[in-house]
């Protein structure tokens, strides 16, 4: 059986969604998990998994002395631009390991062999769970030089590594929609080489045999069922993981804090519970979290739409004109002021469009895009640059940020 360790650094206090994520490794017995982490963790832990005492200091310096280069990042969400050199970065770790991966915290597992069998590593050095692009929250690599120094081969890796800025070099430089699209990343204009160029070109060149399939489920899809390990989807058929990366920042998720997370649980679009819907309480869960909450914050979000874009209209005049983008980094908003003062946007998550952004009646820090009764913006002022937070009618959140000239 080829050995398997997932790494992961997470720096500052484990989130709500950290016992799920441990409850999962538990059922993949065979799989190592290393995280490096600078905050403690008192409850159970499986045999596989080591939570190994670190700070950003010590990854500042470990990166240093390994990549021979002066690290010194402040941020630790830069860290994802550094996933790919994880296999030099922390290769005294690694040593007796077949393949290293990076891995995400904000995940639950099923049965990981099932989908990454010895055929199919035998067969590939590189394993993704997508089919369109390569992901960061779970990726596999053949543990050779050859393959642990995959990221240098992009002419901006030191760029990417010295600077503050995220880049997403782990994935893609931010293009996920035109991937999705099934754009090549080479007919996309690009800030950096990103490992998504660096592993299509040498698949071209034919120096690298790699996985491309749907494992995965993420956004607010529901109709999860884990059960000893197995992960399923709407009793049709077996997944690999769970990515929660929307579902954790959605406004109606519950934030359930089981202190020992069950043999069997279902994830519904915004809650998690343990009754199946069979039950009384399992289906009265259902209803209320699912079906109700939804509702009511639906009624009460389209009445304050209505309201403020037709009964007293009020335009918008203090936003500074510009392009803001997500954290991602994905260009979603630009905004402009038309003779009278008045802000209006001209593109909108890559739909061009005019139209006026209007103030609520109710509270002078919301804002409506007068067409878009999907979305309330709420603005305010942080570390003196604009944050704009979009709100949809489902509850999930973005954040974005003014781009500096």
């Amino acid at each position: 059986m080829n050995k398997i360790v997932l790494i992961n650094c997470y720096f500052g206090k484990f989130p709500w969604y950290f016992n799920f994520f441990i409850k999962s490794c538990v059922s993949n017995p065979t799989i190592d998990f290393i995280i490096f982490s600078d905050s403690e963790f008192n409850d159970y832990l499986p045999n596989n998994v080591k939570i190994i005492p670190f700070t950003l200091t010590d990854f500042n310096l470990l990166a240093t002395d390994k990549l021979g280069f002066e690290i010194n990042i402040k941020n630790a969400y830069k860290l994802c631009d550094f996933k790919p050199a994880y296999g030099i970065i922390f290769s005294d770790r690694i040593q007796d390991f077949d393949f290293w991966g990076m891995c995400d915290i904000d995940i639950i597992l099923g049965r990981i062999r099932e989908f990454v069998t010895d055929d199919l590593l035998d067969k590939y050095d590189i394993v993704n769970t997508r089919h369109d692009y390569l992901t960061g929250s779970f990726l596999l690599f053949r543990n050779t030089n050859f393959i642990n120094y995959l990221f240098q081969k992009s002419k901006d890796y030191k760029k990417v590594f010295t600077s503050e800025k995220h880049y997403c070099f782990d994935e893609c430089n931010f293009k996920h929609i035109e991937m999705e699209q099934g754009i090549s990343i080479f007919d996309v204009d690009c800030e950096i080489e990103s490992m998504e160029h660096i592993v299509r070109k040498e698949m071209e060149l034919g120096n690298v045999n790699v996985f491309f399939d749907f494992l995965v489920v993420d956004g607010l899809c529901g109709k999860l069922k884990w059960d000893n390990g197995i992960l399923g989807y709407d009793n049709k058929f077996e997944v690999l993981l769970f990515h929660l990366i929307q579902y954790k920042s959605n406004l109606l998720t519950q934030k359930v804090n089981w202190q020992q997370v069950p043999n069997v649980f279902f994830i519904d679009k915004y809650n998690i519970r343990k009754q199946n819907k069979h039950t009384f309480k399992g289906v009265l869960l259902f209803l209320y979290f699912d079906k109700l909450l939804n509702l009511i914050f639906k009624i009460k979000h389209y009445l304050h739409y209505y309201t403020s874009v037709y009964l007293i209209p009020k335009a918008v005049k203090n936003i500074n004109t510009g392009v803001y983008k997500n954290k991602l980094g994905a260009t979603v908003l630009v905004i402009q002021k038309n003779i009278c003062g008045q802000n209006f946007l001209v593109n909108y998550f890559l739909v061009q469009t005019e139209t006026k952004l209007i103030r609520s009646i109710f509270y002078k820090d919301i804002m409506f895009i007068k067409g878009f009764k999907f979305q309330k913006l709420k603005i305010f002022q942080k570390n003196d640059e604009f944050i704009i937070q979009r709100n949809e009618s489902d509850g999930s959140v973005s954040n974005f940020h003014k781009l500096n000239k």
